[in-house]
């Protein structure tokens, strides 16, 4: 009898340790995935992300080659906060016409070496899409959708996220203007 209990104490205080320790962190998070198109076409890089309007973590994801994306809030693929969010997309390609030209010599040329490396590492343009911006590892990007959808407060993209398994196909049109479909 002794030897019972003992078991079923020690059973107990693993399932409670084991409750205890768990990582549910109180989100209600659903899954989320879609496709992102830009007049039609996929937009082959970027990222996308969806604010919660009432308090809560964002989730982001990766836009792949296809114009795929999956969004993630605390790992990989989790999903996004159950209810109503607003929108950002950036939407980017590799800019061929921006081929990294070799920068002037420091020492013989340094006006020129200061001015080609700032240019290197410029912001991109206000004003919407077709600028390009330089990331940290020099890789030249062209941005390819005006900027307002680049930021939840001016997208005006608005979009419920429901329990269980969302998809949202977006398809960005030339004026700007977004379509989304189920």
């Amino acid at each position: 009898m002794r030897k019972w209990l003992i078991c079923l104490g020690a059973t107990s205080l693993t399932a409670a340790m084991a409750i205890g320790c768990g990582s549910d962190n109180g989100l209600d998070l659903a899954k989320v995935r879609g496709k992102i198109t830009l007049k039609g076409e996929p937009i082959s890089y970027g990222s996308i992300m969806f604010e919660p309007e009432q308090p809560g973590p964002p989730a982001i994801g990766s836009i792949g080659a296809d114009g795929s994306f999956v969004l993630s809030t605390e790992t990989s693929g989790d999903g996004a906060v159950v209810g109503s969010h607003r929108v950002a997309i950036i939407g980017l390609e590799e800019d061929p016409s921006a081929a990294k030209a070799a920068l002037p010599d420091p020492t013989t040329s340094p006006r020129e070496f200061m001015i080609a490396k700032t240019k290197a590492g410029a912001r991109p343009p206000r004003g919407g899409g077709g600028g390009t911006f330089t990331d940290k590892t020099g890789k030249t990007f062209r941005i390819t959708v005006p900027e307002w959808l680049g930021k939840p407060d001016t997208s005006n993209i608005k979009l419920a996220v429901d329990r269980g398994s969302n998809v949202f196909d977006i398809d960005i049109k030339a004026d700007g203007s977004v379509q989304v479909s189920p």
